[in-house]
């Protein structure tokens, strides 16, 4: 099978898979027809959360032995099932089973699998897994105004029935194009660069992603207070997304021409740039611009992150291996938010961001013990 169709696969199989993170389109009208709190439908999206990291953990093992075309049909089931659920679930407890639990592992699921399609490929993989990863972002942006419209024309379940149509054909072209062949398997001694030497260098890009993800993650959640005037909010949830999406597709290529470690270390540098104007109070434009390199900086990691993975293992690990690191931005997206939040009252959010370059210093620390450890490794496949 072609790389280019392989890679279109994995693209369109993340762009099936990405409900998941557009869950406050549908609050609006759960909160009227369940008579659902806040609380409630939070934890709905919060239980997605969990789902859908376990899922990329667990999936990124099975992509590793199992044919891609495979799993990428069990996803769509899965996708398929939860939003028809959605459609007619009469309570919280059902919307967290069938959007939560299904969409939330489905979403996980397709995520490991398309990134360890295009994680595995020989040469151009910056650029493959940046187009992948992008995808995601892209499949969320374009799913928001199309469900908006929907949901007020014809209501929350006919537009998750249409939902379910139009995403569950979509992953079933996407699995016809993924392989069909299960991942080739290399002898114990082949394979010996997933061994022990490896495991204090994938926990130190474990901790970069997951502290260099966390002021990003923090923003996404709190970006209108970091605004200040109510008339900058959407202009910087826009200018957090459009940075997020930009960041996804300059890093992959960046990398691959200039290398792993440099394009690392600048996205380190790129957080501590972002971080500062936040932690010094700035207002305006210049905490908008913080917001649009912070976004940048996040994108580009979510690229670099699975690229540096890839480079250090061999392919027969990579899904295992990225799964485990893939923990780190979990635990990030739980906490950062949460913490942000509580902290700002007592000590605002400059205080928080202050802290956050104390965060952004520590990640960047990881960055340089990882390509230390791994630098001729980086070097050699990039």
């Amino acid at each position: 099978m072609s790389k280019r169709r392989a890679l279109t696969g994995a693209v369109l199989l993340d762009l099936g898979v990405s409900p998941l993170f557009g869950w406050d389109i549908f609050t609006g009208a759960l909160r009227q027809e369940l008579r659902a709190s806040d609380t409630a439908l939070a934890g709905v999206f919060s239980v997605g959360l969990v789902a859908f990291m376990g899922a990329v953990v667990i999936g990124g093992r099975f992509a590793d032995r199992v044919p891609p075309r495979r799993l990428a049909a069990v996803a769509a089931v899965g996708a398929v099932v939860g939003l028809l659920g959605s459609a007619v679930a009469t309570s919280v407890v059902l919307m967290m089973l069938a959007f939560g639990v299904l969409v939330g592992a489905s979403s996980g699921l397709g995520y490991a699998t398309a990134v360890r399609v295009a994680g595995t490929v020989t040469t151009g993989r910056g650029l493959a897994l940046g187009l992948v990863v992008s995808a995601y972002a892209v499949g969320t942006a374009v799913l928001a105004p199309v469900a908006s419209a929907l949901l007020a024309s014809v209501g929350r379940g006919a537009t998750f029935a249409l939902l379910a149509a139009v995403l569950g054909g979509l992953l079933l072209v996407a699995a016809v194009l993924v392989p069909g062949d299960a991942p080739e398997r290399r002898t114990r001694a082949g394979a010996s660069d997933g061994g022990r030497r490896l495991r204090a260098p994938v926990v130190a890009l474990w901790l970069a992603f997951g502290l260099g993800s966390a002021p990003a993650l923090a923003a996404f959640a709190q970006a209108g207070q970091l605004a200040g005037a109510a008339a900058a909010v959407a202009l910087a949830v826009t200018l957090l997304n459009v940075g997020n999406f930009a960041g996804r597709l300059i890093a992959g290529p960046l990398s691959d021409r200039i290398g792993r470690p440099a394009t690392l270390h600048g996205n380190a540098a790129l957080l501590v740039l972002a971080c500062l104007p936040l932690a010094f109070g700035a207002g305006g434009p210049v905490v908008l611009a913080a917001l649009l390199v912070l976004g940048l900086q996040y994108g580009a990691l979510s690229t670099l992150t699975p690229a540096a993975t890839a480079d250090v293992v061999s392919p027969e690990r990579f899904g295992t291996t990225f799964g485990l690191v893939f923990t780190g931005w979990g635990l990030a997206g739980l906490l950062a938010p949460v913490s942000a939040a509580a902290l700002a009252p007592a000590v605002g959010f400059e205080g928080v961001y202050l802290g956050f370059v104390v965060v952004a210093l520590v990640a960047w620390a990881c960055v340089g013990a990882f390509t230390t450890m791994t630098g001729s490794r980086l070097r050699e496949r990039a």
